[in-house]
């Protein structure tokens, strides 16, 4: 059974984890602490009890009342006075900074790493000791209602970024490719954790979190600190303090203090400051205080043991260490340096070519134009392969990066992953024929290769160029830049193809929404036809009778009547039966239509059969009516039904039409490509209404005077041209006339290659 990318990345998500559980807990004594503090039942002596059970708990504990911005006089000798002057609160949190910190501290020195804890602490323990400076300004501005207490965002802040250092103890590969990767493209390390490991240490900080039953609170600050203050949860405990450690962790990021691995600025300072409450002015007098908060705080908790002097100290030793093998590198680092600046400003060169929307084509020359300068060839091929499409579009480039060819490729057959090879640079195999074939003959040298460009497992695209034997090689020492590069253009072409995947998806959906509006007034007009037919079936069978009793009576009452005033009435009550009974089928007629009968029929004389009936149906009087005739073939129509449609067509528009000054145009013409024949019947009358116009075609409507006409005029003709396979449609404006278009199916849809000869004619 084939699993399911999405399940797949499920499952990878929760062995990871699962891997937090191999992970240590922390300190007894600090569980029970937490415990004891959080109950409001328990008395300063169960706290003091616990903490003079644990030696180092008891000398952090004197150590961080003997602080200066504790401003305690004297001597604290007890941890008893220790706990009163501090408060529960403060004991709380110092006990979890320093259990935590004991359980990871700075790890050993991992040869290859890139994931430094020394400079990670350094980075927590900055942000703690910034949210605790914020948090005393916000106790200045709101007082007891800030609802933010120093000692929780000191803690908050120093426990934000738990996630990573629990990443880097259970994942450390992977956590030191991410780090690696983040540092090479400067966004935000949580964007290059999902896509490496699948989840980021906002989710294993809060798993980690949730497995070492810290308060919610501190739950919610590992875990949605970044987020924008409007997208919080409303399930949040203390939304000031998340958005504080939010703006902490921004001002240390802007202070460059330790390494957070973020270079991105997602949320505004000053949306930030607005949730949280403060200006700038409070911001900068914080700031001030930072530098001098951070030695001692660190220093009282252990979290860093050597002064500002020895640490300048040691890495002046390791510096002049290094020096040696500096100057033996200098001149292959000079090198390196100058291929990644090249990279670097072909990567850079590449996003500015773009715009946000640029479509696949566009980002595809932007990489086509990049690959040639990176590769150093005279030619390159870029195409773009969106997932589930059976075609390739593909650009040919010269070394000036101008596009000389660009066609279209049938790949239905292609594989979805690039097979073999080691790196980027791969030699083209039989998988990449079906383009070879076709863009081969323009590109130099004998040997194919090629850099797949993936996104989600899939061959999104890529770039084929020519070149001697041993290109891989030549490449060989820019791999990791080409890896890098052919991510940016991955992630460009893939954003590309899913936002023109997207708006097609829209012009699909708009359409389909226009077809189901079509369809669901199809139904209606389907059940009123169907309504309008029972109600002349049942007209019919409850009136006939009554109607023919009617008229034999007034027949046999008209013979025997010698008053010609009487005899009239009764000849007048038989006019009007008969005309009932003929509205009564005229009915039936348009509800349940004789089926039409298509034949081929010359229109010209289907026309001009139309044009005598309508005269006969309305006084053409003085009105000018002009046909014009193009070349068209025969109409595959019922005769007698068409006809008859355009004959009420033309008689409504005589009807529509000043006597004197009436200018009707008929035109026919044929369009070769739907194979129809387009007539267009136009008078300069009255016009119509927007209510008269979507009325026009429903039966027994008249915009006429009452008993001028019935109204059947356009509903038959309508119900006629359809069932031939042909369509009506009007358009009108009120004074400015009317046009119908009526289209019907062609018998001979030859494309006409002559000049089309015009025949007119004018009553």
């Amino acid at each position: 059974m084939t699993i399911a990318p999405e399940q797949l990345d499920q499952k990878r998500t929760e062995l990871i984890l699962q891997q937090l559980e191999q992970l240590p807990t922390l300190p007894t004594i600090a569980m029970q602490l937490l415990e004891v503090t959080g109950n409001d039942q328990s008395s300063a002596r169960d706290v003091v009890k616990l903490i003079e059970s644990d030696m180092a708990l008891t000398t952090r504990i004197l150590q961080l009342v003997h602080r200066p911005d504790m401003k305690v006089r004297g001597e604290v000798n007890s941890v008893e006075q220790a706990v009163v002057l501090l408060g529960f609160a403060a004991v709380r949190s110092t006990v979890l900074a320093v259990s935590v910190f004991e359980t990871f501290g700075t790890g050993p020195a991992r040869r290859f790493g890139h994931f430094a804890r020394d400079d990670f602490w350094k980075h927590s323990i900055a942000v703690a000791c910034c949210a605790e400076l914020l948090a005393e300004q916000l106790s200045t501005v709101f007082g007891k209602d800030s609802g933010v207490d120093p000692s929780q965002a000191f803690v908050a802040g120093l426990l934000h970024d738990l996630g990573k250092v629990a990443l880097d103890a259970c994942l450390p590969k992977s956590f030191d490719r991410v780090v690696e990767a983040v540092e090479m493209l400067r966004g935000n390390i949580a964007d290059i954790e999902r896509k490496v490991i699948g989840l980021d240490h906002m989710v294993v900080g809060k798993r980690l979190a949730e497995r070492w039953q810290l308060p919610a609170v501190l739950r919610d600050a590992i875990w949605l600190h970044g987020q924008l203050p409007q997208a919080l949860p409303a399930t949040v405990k203390n939304p000031r303090l998340v958005n504080l450690i939010t703006l902490a962790d921004q001002l240390v990021r802007g202070q460059h203090i330790g390494y957070s691995g973020n270079y991105t600025y997602t949320v505004s300072r000053q949306s930030l400051l607005d949730a949280v409450g403060l200006t700038d002015e409070y911001v900068k007098e914080a700031l001030l205080k930072l530098v001098g908060r951070i030695e001692p705080r660190a220093a009282s908790l252990g979290l860093n043991r050597a002064s500002s002097n020895e640490l300048y100290q040691q890495a002046l030793t390791r510096a002049n260490k290094e020096l040696g093998r500096v100057s033996e590198q200098l001149v292959s680092k000079n090198r390196r340096l100058a291929i990644r600046a090249k990279f670097f400003d072909a990567l850079s060169g590449f996003q500015a070519e773009l715009r946000p929307d640029a479509p696949p084509q566009v980002v595809l020359q932007a990489v086509g134009q990049t690959a040639v300068g990176v590769l150093g060839v005279k030619s390159v091929c870029a195409f773009s392969l969106p997932p589930g499409q059976a075609f390739a579009e593909a650009l040919l480039f010269d070394d000036q990066g101008t596009v000389f060819a660009n066609t279209l490729i049938d790949c239905s057959n292609h594989p979805n992953k690039p097979e073999g090879g080691d790196g980027p640079v791969l030699a083209c195999g039989d998988e990449m024929e079906w383009i070879v074939s076709a863009v081969s003959p323009r590109l130099e040298h004998d040997q194919r290769y090629w850099i797949c460009l993936e996104a989600d497992g899939q061959c999104i695209g890529g770039i084929v160029w020519g070149a001697p034997s041993g290109e891989a090689q030549r490449l060989s020492s820019q791999a990791q830049e080409l890896v890098a590069i052919a991510g940016g253009w991955s992630l460009a072409l893939r954003t590309a193809q899913i936002r023109e995947e997207a708006r097609t998806l829209s012009e699909q959906l708009a359409e389909a929404n226009r077809q189901l509006h079509n369809a669901q007034n199809e139904i209606l007009r389907s059940k009123m036809l169907i309504s309008i037919g029972e109600m002349a079936a049942g007209a019919a069978h409850e009136m006939n009778n009554p109607l023919a009793i009617i008229s034999g009576r007034s027949q046999l009452l008209a013979s025997s009547l010698q008053d010609e005033k009487l005899k009239g009435s009764a000849r007048q009550i038989y006019e009007q039966t008969h005309r009932l009974s003929d509205l009564i089928t005229e009915l039936m007629h348009y509800a349940k239509p004789v089926p039409a009968q298509p034949v081929s029929n010359d229109f010209a004389d289907l026309i001009d059969r139309a044009l005598d009936e309508a005269r006969q149906q309305a006084d053409v009087a003085d009105r000018n009516i002009e046909l014009t005739l193009a070349d068209v073939p025969p109409v595959n129509v019922d005769g007698q039904q068409v006809g008859s449609a355009l004959a009420e067509i033309i008689a409504n528009a005589i009807h529509a039409t000043d006597p004197a000054k009436g200018q009707i145009e008929i035109h026919a013409a044929f369009d070769p490509y739907s194979a129809r024949v387009a007539v267009t019947v136009t008078d300069n009358g009255y016009g119509m209404d927007e209510r008269t116009l979507k009325q026009a075609f429903d039966p027994f409507f008249s915009n006429l005077k009452a008993g001028r006409r019935r109204g059947m005029g356009l509903a038959k003709a309508m119900r006629w041209v359809e069932s031939s396979g042909g369509s009506i449609r009007l358009e009108s404006q009120p004074e400015q006339g009317t046009r119908v278009i009526i289209l019907l199916p062609a018998a001979t849809p030859e494309r006409v290659e002559t000049p089309v000869p015009q025949r007119k004619a004018a009553t």
